[in-house]
């Protein structure tokens, strides 16, 4: 039916594909970089993914997110390993995008 929403279907995460890395990826930018804040105090990186060299990876039947925190690369204090964000993605359904995300 044409100008009827037809809602996304669910990413099949139980394997690699690279439509889903592709899709995960636009995701995983859209969430984490190029969304609205919905609180003034919301952080925003005024970096791009490519920039921060955003990485989507598939290991052991799990995916991964994975960039670097820009704004920490000239922290003397912190140590490199430190300066990345390390995320799992997992099914959510109830989430507008369909995954959610948990700190590695």
């Amino acid at each position: 039916m044409p100008g009827s929403a037809h809602p996304t279907p669910p990413l099949d995460l139980t394997r690699y594909t690279e439509a889903t890395r592709r899709a995960l990826y636009d995701a995983v930018a859209a969430i984490h970089f190029f969304r609205t804040p919905e609180d003034p105090e919301d952080f925003i990186p005024d970096y791009s993914p490519d920039d921060a060299g955003l990485t989507i990876l598939y290991l052991g039947n799990h995916w991964l997110a994975l960039w670097e925190i820009v704004e920490e690369r000239d922290n003397p204090d912190l140590a490199p390993e430190f300066r990345y964000s390390l995320l799992s993605i997992g099914a959510d359904p109830s989430q507008p995008a369909g995954i959610a995300f948990c700190e590695v």
